[in-house]
């Protein structure tokens, strides 16, 4: 999935995908620096970009034409926030095959099925059920 942007209230959300979520987590740490160092580099991905300014230690985060200015203590929190998306990403899409097992038996019961003993304790398995069985 390449990452997409959604006006909402004025605001524009982005959502990236799992190898944008990956690729901007590596990037961020290497951006920070070369703020601190007032140097220059970037990463691209598609028509997103984040690159440094090269002045007043401010980089811009690009989306297609538009950009935000973030400043080094931002950069921090997203490079700390970015590492935390990418490790619960990773902790959801792990148990996928298991999840898919178990939405195949769900979606022909009637009754709640339990999941397998050694199921993923990331997912909230009777939260998923009720969802598959009010969207039928």
């Amino acid at each position: 999935m390449e990452f997409e942007s959604i006006k909402k209230n004025g605001s524009t959300i982005l959502i990236l995908g799992d190898r944008q979520v990956n690729n901007v987590a590596e990037c961020l740490p290497r951006i920070c620096e070369s703020v601190c160092g007032n140097e220059q580099y970037g990463c691209k991905e598609a028509d997103f970009r984040l690159n440094t300014t090269g002045s007043y230690r401010i980089a811009r985060l690009y989306i297609d034409k538009q950009y935000i200015g973030p400043r080094l203590g931002d950069l921090q929190y997203l490079s700390r926030m970015f590492h935390v998306l990418q490790n619960q990403l990773k902790m959801y899409t792990l148990p996928l095959p298991d999840v898919l097992v178990y939405v195949t038996v769900a979606l022909t019961s009637v009754n709640y099925v339990e999941p397998a003993p050694n199921a993923s304790k990331h997912i909230v398995y009777s939260q998923l059920f009720d969802e598959l069985k009010t969207t039928l």
